[in-house]
Parts: C-alpha cells; structure tokens; sequence
C-alpha cells in the first residue's frame, strides 16, 4: 500500500533553509554599531531595486514579442538561434561583461561609428551600462521561460479557436494572454532576483559610488572595512527583499487553466496560420478514426 505524502516534510526543508540563511545572518547582525543604515547604503539598495525593475521589466517586455515570433514563423537558422540564447548561461558573467565592453566601450566599434559621425561618445558605465549587461544576460532566460509557456497551450486551443473564426487578436485575448498572465510574473521575478543578487556586473559597469548595490556594500562592509555585523545587517536586507518580491509574485501569479491536450505539436509557418503536426501516435488511422469520430 502506497504511504500517503507527508506535507510537513517541504515545510520543515523551507523553515531549515530560512533558519540557516537568514537566521545566521540576523544572529551576526546583532554585532552592528547600529541597525540604522548609513546615507551609502540607502544610495546602494535604492540603486539596487532601480536597476533590477528596470532590468527586469525592459527582459520580460522584450521577451514576449520575440519569443511569440519564435513560435509563429519558421525560418532557416531558427533552431541554431535557439540553441545560441543558451550562450549567456554558459558564458561568465565577467566574459559578457567584458564582451560589451569590447563593443559599446571608448575604443569600440559604436564609439568608433559615434565618432565618425560626429557625435558624442557614448559611455557604458553607469545605470544604463548596468541595464544593459542585465538584459543581455537575462533577456534569452525570459524568451526561453515564455516560449515553454507557448508550447504548454493545447494546439486543440488554437484549432478551436480557428473554427469559431477567431482572429488574431481575440486569439491572443483568450488563448496567449492567460498564458502571459501565469508565466509573465514568474520571469519577471527571476530576472529581478537574478539583477537584485548581481556583483560582477555592477562592480564591472557601476562607475562609481553612485551606481553602487547592496552587494557591493557588502563586499565593501568584509573587504575593507571587515565590519561584519554591517554585512550582515546588508544581507539581512537583501533576503528581505527577495522574500518579499518572491511572495508578491506568487500573489499575481494566476493559473492558465488550459488543461492538458492530445499531444499534438504546434507550428506556424511564415504568412499562414496555426497549424498542428500530429506526433507518433495521432500518425496511427485507427487511432485518427476513434478520435474524431
């Protein structure tokens, strides 16, 4: 007989992670001088939350015109281009950054256009820098989560939709759209923790105490200053943040409510519409001829 599951087994995982963590980190921010943060660590989480919304939001929006042209047109090279999106998982985060640099620094070659035009140099560091490296790194994470999404929606959807003569904005209203709702929320949030956490990027392109983040602070709290009830006051309010911005995702997050389909593959060709290609099974007459009946 099949042991029924035991719920408390997850909760007792999420409450020993929660303890380690942000346990650890309040028990050595009792250290501190003082609870209160300084001017430079205001700057810091201010600058923070601003480039990781702006880098969040500029991925997600991005993502969702180019992963819908990924899925509705098929063209030669798409597959390679597919497989190249997973180049910035794989790259170093300091090889990407070093990467722009060589394109968008002083001596590159947009500077070198820039100039022959007679025009201002146009310089990477600052919060636009840091934007940029983020969507860079992150905009192929949010194509590849709503692609996924695209290809959960049953092609018996669109098929349907197609009968009832639904054109392609009362398609996308009911069918693509709650789908954008449920997965939508999700990458925005993983990209924001993703930019909330990152240290090479804002050490690299930051330019200054200005565009300075938490975790610079940090650093700066154990590398030079080794106050560590700061740092950890700094963390402390670091996993705060996540927490809290992973939890109001979970709020927004709505379910698609699609159901599961008949395992039919989904496709669209350049200039026609939705068509499904049948898999393995759905190949079989008899089975075409039970089904449709």
């Amino acid at each position: 007989m099949a042991s029924r599951p035991r719920p408390l087994i997850p909760a007792c995982v999420a409450l020993a992670v929660v303890a380690l963590t942000g346990g650890s980190a309040l028990v050595t921010a009792m250290g501190a001088e003082s609870w209160q943060l300084t001017a430079p660590d205001r700057s810091a989480l201010r600058f923070t939350l601003l480039q990781a919304a702006l880098s969040a939001g500029v991925s997600a929006l991005l993502a969702v015109p180019l992963a819908r042209a990924l899925m509705r047109r098929h063209f030669p090279g798409r597959g390679a281009l597919m497989r190249l999106m997973a180049a910035p998982f794989l790259l170093p985060t300091i090889v990407a950054v070093l990467g722009l640099l060589a394109i968008f620094g002083r001596s590159g070659p947009v500077n070198g256009v820039l100039q022959a035009m007679g025009l201002p140099a146009f310089s990477v560091f600052g919060l636009h820098g840091v934007v940029l490296a983020h969507v860079f790194l992150n905009l192929p994470l949010a194509t590849r989560m709503l692609v996924h999404g695209w290809q959960a929606i049953p092609a018996e959807r669109f098929r349907l939709a197609q009968s009832l003569g639904m054109g392609p904005g009362a398609q996308f209203r009911h069918l693509e759209w709650p789908m954008l709702r449920a997965v939508l929320p999700g990458a925005f949030v993983l990209v924001f923790l993703l930019c909330l956490t990152s240290f090479a990027v804002a050490l690299t392109l930051g330019g200054g105490p200005g565009a300075s983040t938490i975790e610079l602070s940090i650093y700066q709290a154990l590398r030079f200053d080794f106050d560590l009830g700061r740092a950890a006051l700094l963390a402390a309010v670091q996993f705060l943040l996540c927490a809290a911005v992973t939890l109001a995702a979970m709020r927004l997050a709505v379910a698609e409510g699609f159901g599961a389909g008949l395992g039919r593959h989904l496709e669209r060709a350049a200039g026609a519409g939705w068509r499904m290609q049948p898999s393995s099974l759905w190949r079989r007459p008899s089975c075409w001829r039970r089904c449709w009946r």
